[in-house]
Formats: C-alpha cells, structure tokens, sequence
C-alpha cells in the first residue's frame, strides 16, 4: 500500500489536485447566468491543450460527455455545450448552474477523483476495499489542501507534473493486453 500512497498523494500534489480542480473553479467563474460566454469555450480549449497524453485527453472527454449526458436527464437547466467536454469544465459549469459554492464543488469533486484512482487501484493492486478506504481517510486534509490551493490560484494551478504517470498512461493504450480499456 505504501506504493499506492505515493501515486494518490502525487495525483493531489501534482496531478489532478491541480489541474482538474483548478479547471472545475475556472469554469464554475466562466459561466455567464444562464448563457455560456467565451471565457469557458478558451478555458476548454486550454484544458485540451494541457493533456498532452492522449488516454489522458480522451478520458476526460469521455467522462465530460457522460457527465453531460447525465446532467440532461437529471437537471437539464445545468447542462453547458462546451467543445472539447472536458470533465473539469462540465462538473464547474453544472456546478454553478445548479447554485453548488464552488469549494463544496471541488471538495466534492476531489474526492470522485480520490475515489476513481483507489478503484483502479483495487482492480489493478493488491489493495483491499478497507485498506482504500482507510487511505481515503488519511488524504482528507490533503484533499481540502489542494482545494484551497486551486481556489487561492487557479491559473497557476493549471498544469500537472507527474511524468511517470504520463509515461505509463501514454504506455498503457499501446499493450496487447491491457488492464482497463479506456
């Protein structure tokens, strides 16, 4: 579990702890009343052009297109039709549409993304479901960290740093045979 750690507390610290929650306050500012302006339309476009790993690009669009298309069948007034759909930029969007503050946003929002990366794990690692969630429990603090991070300055929140990971994303969706199909 130990290894498991590194590559949660890394995702916080230098991952998506940074560019996904920065992203999400970004777009919970971008939205104009009840119309989309062009500041989350660019904000998209930014968010495209910071994922360069393409397993990492097309997971977010992925997950921002069924956000989405989930958001239409629950609360159609939140939906926001933004190209790309990144995820970040739907979830902050939906977020202010449906009058959410933007720090139980991303709280939120960074704990969906703390969850997703301990169920891969489960999948992947010899990790059992307490030993996540006790780990879950233990990033808590670090979680509301990143969050006032993001919130205090999100422009300069926008990047990530974690080459390794970028290395075996990019690695992954060429193996034969492969853990997840993404």
């Amino acid at each position: 579990m130990p290894e498991l750690r590194q590559v949660l507390i890394a995702q916080i610290d230098l991952g998506w702890g940074r560019s996904e929650l920065a992203g999400a306050f970004l777009a919970w500012h971008a939205v104009d009343g009840d119309g989309v302006g062009g500041a989350l339309e660019r904000l998209a476009q930014l968010m495209d052009a910071l994922k360069v790993v393409p397993l990492v690009r097309e997971t977010s669009l992925g997950l921002g297109r069924r956000t989405r298309d989930l958001l239409s069948r629950i609360y159609p007034h939140a939906v926001v039709e933004v190209t790309p759909p990144h995820h970040a930029v739907i979830v902050g969007a939906a977020g202010r549409r449906l009058d959410v503050e933007p720090r139980d946003l991303l709280l939120a929002y960074s704990q969906s993304l703390a969850v997703g990366t301990l169920t891969a794990a489960l999948r992947c690692m010899p990790v059992s479901p307490a030993q996540a969630q006790t780990l879950l429990v233990e990033v808590h603090a670090r979680l509301s960290q990143a969050v006032d991070r993001a919130m205090a300055d999100p422009e300069g929140s926008l990047f990530t740093a974690t080459p390794a990971l970028d290395i075996r994303s990019h690695q992954q969706a060429q193996l034969h045979t492969r853990l997840f199909q993404s």
